[in-house]
């Protein structure tokens, strides 16, 4: 007979784990059939982004607001156009159109394309290089690439360049309290000239992420993006992602007005909870290897009583 047994982990508020980060190929780079889940967080004050040794990046006053993104990592037939980007080995998308093709070898992990609703980049004449395995701090690499794009329907060249830097070490408070030692911050700039219509028409597109990993996860404690789009569009914006699988009962110091039952179960089961802050909450519901099956809304009511039906899944 077929079971799913829900294990509820009580996680302390500090977790150390003192050890030189190296990101390798092996445990880091994404693969087809990965699902990356993160949680939006508001920022308040200056954004903690500093470099060095022997950091502290303080995100714990920061405030969840209420967004979940989720990425799937799908092979380039799954895709639009996905045989017209050379050498393309899966695709990360996240919703709303958006893709990411990457392009896999043994020692780089590359952007061949970038394609939404509005805007579509194809790097077919040199892809760029985003990382190039091993990465510990102090490593730096830069990479030129070049190709076209497609802006509202008007066809044009792009050129650019990512720098991708080893840039600091030390310990990562997210929000809630929870605490990483032993944390790696790597940093990534991308900045890209489009041309449209023999140069009548011209875009240049920045970006500047700040990604933060431990030992223990695949995947980005933290991410904070910042993009900057100047020319014939503009646009600006700010993003700060909480990895979704490393904050949970902690974060709401939820102890015992969470309940769950039956315990194991076959069909469903019933999540009780008593929210008196009236977050925004959420069950996720894993396999062994850390994949996410199912994502459900709770809602933000003081009283949630919700059942989960669970009769879908293997």
């Amino acid at each position: 007979m077929r079971k799913i047994y829900l294990l509820i982990i009580v996680m302390a508020f500090s977790f150390s784990v003192i050890a030189q980060v190296t990101l390798t190929k092996a445990f880091n780079q994404p693969a087809l059939g990965n699902i990356n889940s993160k949680q939006l967080y508001d920022s308040i004050g200056i954004v903690p982004k500093n470099s060095g040794a022997n950091q502290i990046w303080d995100f714990s006053s920061y405030t969840f607001s209420s967004n979940t993104e989720v990425s799937n990592y799908i092979a380039p037939t799954a895709s639009p156009n996905g045989a017209s980007y050379t050498g393309v080995t899966f695709v990360e998308t996240f919703g709303t159109g958006n893709y990411f093709y990457m392009k896999v070898t043994p020692t780089r992990y590359e952007l061949v394309g970038v394609q939404n609703p509005n805007f579509k980049l194809n790097l077919s004449t040199n892809a760029g290089t985003e990382f190039m395995w091993p990465i510990s701090m102090g490593y730096s690499l830069s990479d030129a690439f070049s190709g076209t794009a497609n802006a509202n329907n008007m066809n044009g060249n792009v050129y650019g360049n990512i720098t991708t830097l080893g840039a600091g070490t030390g310990t990562l408070i997210l929000p809630g309290g929870l605490t990483y030692t032993g944390v790696l911050q790597v940093k990534m700039s991308l900045s890209a000239n489009a041309s449209f219509l023999f140069g009548i028409t011209t875009v240049a597109l920045k970006v500047v992420e700040y990604t933060y990993y431990d030992v223990n996860n695949k995947f980005p404690l933290l991410t904070v993006t910042y993009t900057d789009v100047s020319g014939a569009y503009t646009s600006k914006s700010a993003h700060i992602k909480v990895n979704a699988t490393i904050v949970g009962l902690n974060d709401l110091n939820l102890d015992d007005s969470f309940s769950i039952s039956p315990n194991p179960a076959k069909d469903y089961f019933n999540v009780n909870l008593y929210n008196p802050t009236n977050a925004n909450c959420t069950v996720e519901i894993m396999n062994t290897v850390g994949q996410t099956l199912q994502l459900v809304n709770l809602g933000n009511e003081l009283n949630i009583s919700n059942d989960i039906s669970v009769s879908n899944l293997a």
